[in-house]
């Protein structure tokens, strides 16, 4: 491996993970052994084996030295050389002690190695929802997924969820779940005398790992549960096949290649796959068993609020035109994701839908929500809050605005 200036540089991108703690905690998992622990330097020594000799790396610790800079560049060159790393390779490995690694790997046909932008945005999104669901059953393992996330759960997402550097050579989302030295005490479950309870972070990635098993297992073999409520039980959720449904509904999808790397810093006290394909027979199977857990689900009434995006009037031969309603779509928080949802309302509802549209004012809906296919719903019996908008036009009716 070159150790040039363009190695140098690439080095810099990554100051806040190639620290000399964060490496020095790397090599203590590699089996390396400390030669010499100053205040402003180690020394590590490494023995490879087989007849190869060994190495040893001093790793600077004290940054206002002049030669800081040169001394971390030579030990981070010595280790990659060591492992045949790349030096995006080592940052992994590194961050990997700090931090559950979970990687998405998109196996399809690219002419240039890009895939669309709207592609992207998708998948993104879908990898929020499944580690958002993952974040509430690992914070209440009752909870359904759906409705209102708690305040910590947001909190872990905002500040402890970071989304990694791309790999080279194919399309690889790195999502890294930080691993905090407190990592949220308080709210972890009581452990088991003499042992030590895991951190929310790995509870979150460990219940994101079994319900992406347990959706890839039904969906290849159904046959081996007694039923849906069995793998509901296992950890099947309604949004991780929702959102894996979605990531592979790209033509030229083959396959989502899923793996996570597991912080050093803790182990790892629950058997769960490392690695796990959703080939295109078990992708072309997640709507049918998307339609079993809606089935499942209990009816939910929901209230939305959001502008008013389309207006349709229906047309009812031998209604009067002020007598017939419509149907209008307004775009909605659902379970933390933006979605459409069509409303269908009567005439004076309607003319409600309309003075939202044209002022650009939220629209207040309550209704039972449910999926057909990828379009959302609200069914009757649908109560509109008015009163938002009644406050802000000033008037009880919309026919008498000024």
């Amino acid at each position: 491996m070159a150790a040039g200036t363009d190695y140098f540089d690439s080095l810099s991108e990554y100051g806040e993970i190639l620290t000399p703690a964060n490496v020095a905690q790397f090599l203590a998992t590699r089996n390396w052994t400390i030669q010499r622990d100053r205040t402003v330097d180690q020394v590590w020594s490494f023995e490879p084996g087989d007849g190869a000799r060994p190495v040893t790396v001093l790793l600077p610790r004290e940054p206002s030295f002049v030669d800081y800079d040169r001394r971390l560049h030579e030990a981070i060159t010595s280790i990659s050389r060591t492992y045949g790393y790349t030096v995006t390779d080592l940052v992994e490995q590194i961050a990997a002690i700090h931090a559950d690694l979970f990687f998405i790997r998109v196996d399809q046909s690219m002419t240039d190695g890009t895939i669309p932008l709207r592609q992207a945005t998708a998948l993104l999104d879908s990898i929020d929802q499944m580690i958002r669901v993952a974040a509430v059953s690992a914070h209440n393992p009752q909870a359904s997924g759906r409705g209102r996330v708690p305040e910590y759960v947001t909190e872990f997402l905002n500040e402890d969820v970071r989304m990694g550097h791309t790999k080279k050579g194919s399309f690889i989302i790195t999502v890294a779940a930080r691993i905090e030295p407190d990592d949220h005490t308080g709210e972890r479950p009581h452990a088991a005398a003499g042992k030590s309870a895991p951190s929310y972070t790995r509870r979150v990635m460990t219940t994101l790992a079994r319900s992406l098993d347990i959706t890839r297992r039904f969906a290849n073999h159904s046959s081996e549960f007694s039923g849906v409520d069995q793998a509901v039980a296992g950890g099947l959720r309604l949004q991780v096949v929702q959102a894996l449904q979605e990531m592979g509904a790209t033509e030229g999808m083959r396959a989502l290649e899923l793996s996570f790397e597991w912080a050093a810093a803790e182990p790892q006290r629950e058997q769960v796959p490392r690695q796990m394909s959703l080939d295109r027979r078990i992708i072309d199977a997640l709507p049918e068993i998307e339609r079993l857990l809606v089935r499942h689900a209990e009816p939910r009434r929901i209230t939305i609020v959001g502008p008013v995006m389309e207006l349709k009037q229906s047309d009812d031969d031998g209604v009067p035109a002020d007598e017939q309603g419509g149907e209008i779509v307004v775009h909605a928080d659902v379970g933390g994701r933006l979605r459409r949802i069509a409303v269908p309302l009567g005439a004076a509802d309607h003319e409600w839908a309309i003075v939202a549209y044209r002022k650009r004012l939220p629209f207040t809906a309550t209704g039972e929500l449910v999926k057909r296919g990828n379009a959302w719903r609200l069914n009757d019996p649908i109560e509109v809050d008015r009163s938002y908008l009644q406050f802000r036009v000033g008037e009880t009716r919309p026919g008498s605005e000024r």
